[in-house]
């Protein structure tokens, strides 16, 4: 019932996936709220830096998935915008403007060279301390204590 959704989050990787539960480094945020069922408007939009006290935002793989990458159509960063290649409906009716339209890999390495190559990955234990499910109760990911 919703034609589109501007949402943020703490990070979002190549594939689209996003995480809103837990820092860069592991550490857990807070809960979801009613974050994953906002993906299912017509239009998903992910607006965010492109780094945060020089961590990269954009990642080959988030921290802990919160939501799946189909369900994500546009990451929006101050260094061009991202178009899931998913939504060739999308990519097609922005082909010849002038927004700063960009493959999400080519932003990422912006990034990367900007802050000093990619983030180091967070050093986990092996003890969970939440579970992240679906709207549908599909267990997504597991929170692991930082190590």
């Amino acid at each position: 019932m919703v034609d589109a959704v501007v949402l943020g989050a703490t990070e979002v990787d190549v594939n689209f996936n996003a995480n809103v539960v837990t820092h860069s480094d592991g550490r857990l945020l807070h809960g979801i709220g009613g974050w994953q069922n906002c993906l299912f408007a017509g239009c998903s939009i992910l607006a965010l830096p492109s780094f945060r006290d020089r961590l990269p935002v954009i990642v080959d793989e988030v921290t802990t998935l919160t939501g799946p990458g189909d369900m994500i159509d546009v990451v929006v960063t101050e260094r061009g915008i991202a178009i899931n290649p998913l939504r060739k409906d999308l990519l097609d009716a922005v082909k010849g403007s002038k927004l700063p339209i960009r493959p999400i890999q080519d932003i990422k390495a912006e990034v990367e060279q900007i802050c000093g190559g990619k983030p180091a990955r967070p050093k986990l234990s092996d003890r969970p301390v939440a579970v992240v499910k679906w709207v549908d109760g599909t267990v997504l990911d597991t929170v692991w204590q930082v190590g």
